[in-house]
C-alpha cells in the first residue's frame, strides 16, 4: 500500500464529512438525459463477476488513490434487442459532492460482444469492438474518504446507430431517440 495514502486520508476525511449532505444525484444521472431516454421497453441484464449487484466493488477495481489496482471490472450482459448496431457504456458515481456525476469509463462497443473481461477497459491500446470515448480508459472508484457510501453505476444503452464522434458528449448528441434497450448495474464503495 502507498505510506501516502493514510495520510491523504488523514486530511481529506474532515472535507468529506463536511460535504455528506451534497451529492450529485440521480436527476443528473446520465441516465436522466433527455438524449437518452429509451424509445421501447426493451431491457437489458447487466452483470459482473468482479462484484455481485449492489455490492461492495472490490478493492483490486478501485484507483490506486483509494489503494486499488484500477483493474477494470468484467460485465457481461443479455443479448440486446436485434437492431442494434452499437452499445454504450458508461459508468458513474451520482453520489460525488459535485454538480455532475463523474464519469469513470465510457466505451462504445460492437453489438455482437457479450462480455469484457477484467482489465479490458485498461488498455492503452483499445481491443477489437471497444472504442474508448474522451481518449481515457478506466478510472476506479475513489471516494472522497469521509463523504459515506457511494454508488457506481455502469449504465448500458442498446443503440440503432453507430454514433460518430470521439467524446461521450458527441455520443450521447448523436444518440438522441436511439436508445432501444437499456440496463443498469450497481456497485457500492465508501470512501
Amino acid at each position: 500500500m502507498n505510506p501516502l495514502l493514510p495520510v491523504g486520508r488523514l486530511l481529506l476525511t474532515p472535507v468529506g464529512l463536511a460535504l455528506r449532505g451534497r451529492r450529485a444525484g440521480e436527476d443528473r444521472s446520465i441516465a436522466r438525459r433527455p438524449e437518452l431516454v429509451q424509445t421501447g421497453s426493451a431491457r437489458v441484464t447487466l452483470t459482473s463477476t468482479s462484484f455481485r449487484a449492489g455490492g461492495p466493488i472490490p478493492s483490486r477495481h478501485l484507483a490506486k488513490g483509494a489503494g486499488g489496482d484500477n483493474v477494470s471490472p468484467q460485465l457481461a450482459w443479455t443479448r440486446p434487442p436485434v437492431a442494434t448496431k452499437a452499445i454504450l457504456v458508461v459508468m458513474e458515481d451520482t453520489d460525488a459532492p459535485t454538480k455532475e456525476p463523474p464519469i469513470h469509463v465510457a466505451v462504445v462497443l460492437d453489438p455482437t460482444l457479450r462480455t469484457v473481461s477484467e482489465g479490458e477497459l485498461n488498455r492503452r491500446k483499445e481491443a477489437p469492438g471497444v472504442r474508448v470515448l474522451g481518449g481515457r480508459s478506466y478510472s476506479g472508484p475513489h471516494g472522497l474518504p469521509g463523504h459515506g457510501e457511494h454508488r457506481y453505476d455502469v449504465h448500458l444503452f442498446a443503440l440503432d446507430i453507430v454514433p460518430p464522434g470521439d467524446s461521450l458528449a458527441a455520443v450521447i448528441e448523436a444518440s438522441a431517440k436511439h436508445v432501444i434497450a437499456h440496463g443498469v448495474l450497481t456497485g457500492t464503495f465508501r470512501g
